[in-house]
């Protein structure tokens, strides 16, 4: 059954945003979003699980803060160095095809990584896995974008960018019941004692199998395929997609031929190295390099201080309920006094996480998720421009209240409301997405994860560095940063007028 029942205008030849929206929307293009969803999440909980199990692991292995920080920051490191090569691949080889070599192999490392026995078998480990199911970044929100009817496009995006704001509520929701306990368990040959902390990464590698196994029963993009001149199986393709959502006869289907408002890309015989200079120099030459420079940038802005301070959102929030009276205190007052004293020797490493500062991360993730959504509401009447503007300025304007504020809970708000300033990537994907050519859209989209996870790890590692001594002057630094993103996105383009549902349904003559 379809969700919203299209009338059918017979289409001998239609471009393929008619050809698409002719399939009609319904429960596969539910079951893509919810499988694009739990692939996503499974990178995010790969990446970001590690900074709320950092606290025990920490404890239990007896890191530095400099250590800590370089462990936080590992996942980071695979993602930027492999990205690359995924999106080459979703590019050349398909996106969904990517997808399922990839997550498998990225979930088989994870959960060996929940079994290291020291801090280098751990480090190397949590590299591995993350540089395999990085390609969810490079695939998913392209797989997404090119399976969507046009109307309900930008919406799709948004709401699969939400999983990935959702990733640390989903992991405190395992994490309380797991933390509740307190034993070990010897693993002599391993050299290591299972502990809490070793479930909960098992635990949260599941949601990447199953999204894996819902994404064998799906299609390639349809889009791709016709980029690669497969028309054949481009048209199959998009039956299929109509058999799902209306229940109909695959012959049914009005359109008897497609075509893309851009030439076919053929693989050539050249090297590796050659095609993926082929599939990068475009985007940063004209026409596509300003729009490129401007994304990118706002990019950097945004995550170079979303993920700098995600990674230790745990453990300093963790500050607040260890012990001792915060009142009067700034947040960096609180957060370089902790950074000072993460050194001192810990007795109990299995209760070191404090239950509130999983029940505040709950509330960071799931407002991001609630605002995520309704982000993906308001972008339709708003604009991808203006909500992009919205949001910087939020967040600027929290960013500067953080460092005055001395009342507890106001200042875990305000620090927690800083960093949505992640909420502009469904803008930032959507974008790539509409101005960026298919055959360079993986391309495009892993990019973004290398600007985004490369100035990630310089963050949190400066982050690491500075917190102790000079906590208010780093983060004035951000705050800078993020109002730097605002005026940048000034000039991104006007919304398009969009094309209204009697023009998309109107013939197309041969």
């Amino acid at each position: 059954m379809a969700f919203i029942k299209q009338e059918v205008v017979v289409n001998k030849k239609c471009s393929y945003d008619t050809a698409m929206d002719l399939t009609g929307f319904g429960i596969y293009n539910i079951i893509m979003l919810t499988s694009c969803c739990l692939i996503i999440l499974a990178m995010y909980m790969d990446i970001f699980g590690f900074s709320v199990v950092m606290p025990a692991v920490a404890c239990d292995m007896d890191l530095t803060t400099a250590e800590q920080g370089l462990l936080s920051a590992i996942p980071l490191i695979g993602v930027m160095f492999s990205s690359y090569v995924w999106g080459f691949c979703a590019d050349t080889r398909g996106r969904r095809t990517t997808l399922l070599f990839a997550m498998p192999v990225g979930s088989i490392f994870g959960f060996a990584a929940s079994m290291a026995p020291s801090y280098i078998s751990l480090a190397i480990l949590k590299f591995l896995s993350a540089s395999f199911t990085s390609s969810a970044n490079a695939a998913a929100f392209v797989l997404v974008g090119e399976s969507t009817p046009k109307r309900h496009r930008s919406r799709f995006m948004f709401l699969l960018a939400s999983a990935t704001m959702c990733v640390q509520f989903i992991i405190c929701s395992f994490a309380l019941p797991v933390f509740k306990h307190s034993f070990y368990i010897e693993i002599s040959w391993l050299h290591m004692e299972y502990r809490p902390w070793r479930m909960l990464m098992q635990i949260i590698s599941i949601p990447g199998v199953i999204g894996t196994i819902a994404m064998a029963f799906l299609n390639e993009s349809p889009k791709f395929l016709l980029s690669r001149d497969q028309t054949v199986k481009a048209l199959d393709t998009l039956k299929s997609i109509y058999r799902w959502n209306t229940g109909r006869k695959p012959y049914t289907y009005p359109v008897s031929s497609v075509y893309l408002d851009e030439e076919p890309v053929l693989m050539e015989n050249s090297s590796f190295f050659r095609k993926m200079w082929d599939q990068t120099a475009p985007l940063f030459k004209p026409p596509l390099l300003k729009n490129s420079l401007m994304l990118y940038y706002i990019l950097m802005c945004a995550y170079m201080t979303s993920t700098g301070y995600t990674m230790w959102v745990p453990t300093m929030t963790n500050a607040y309920f260890s012990g001792g009276d915060k009142n009067g205190l700034t947040f960096c007052e609180v957060a370089s006094n902790a950074a000072s004293a993460t050194n001192s020797t810990l007795k109990d490493c299995d209760n070191i996480i404090q239950p509130m500062t999983l029940y505040a991360v709950m509330c960071y993730s799931g407002v991001s998720t609630v605002s995520s959504v309704l982000l993906s509401f308001a972008v339709g009447p708003l604009g991808k421009k203006l909500t992009t503007l919205l949001v910087f300025a939020a967040a600027a304007f929290c960013g500067v209240l953080l460092l005055f504020v001395r009342i507890p809970m106001l200042s875990i708000a305000l620090f927690f409301l800083f960093l949505y300033v992640a909420l502009i990537l469904g803008n930032v994907n959507s974008y790539l997405v509409e101005w960026n050519p298919t055959h360079l859209r993986g391309m495009a989209t892993c990019l973004s994860v290398v600007v985004a996870r490369g100035f990630g790890f310089i963050s949190v590692q400066l982050i690491a560095s500075l917190l102790t001594d000079y906590c208010t002057p780093m983060i004035s630094g951000y705050v800078l940063l993020v109002i730097s993103g605002f005026v940048v996105s000034i000039f991104l383009p006007p919304e398009r007028k969009p094309v209204s549902q009697s023009d998309e349904e109107k013939p197309i003559d041969q």
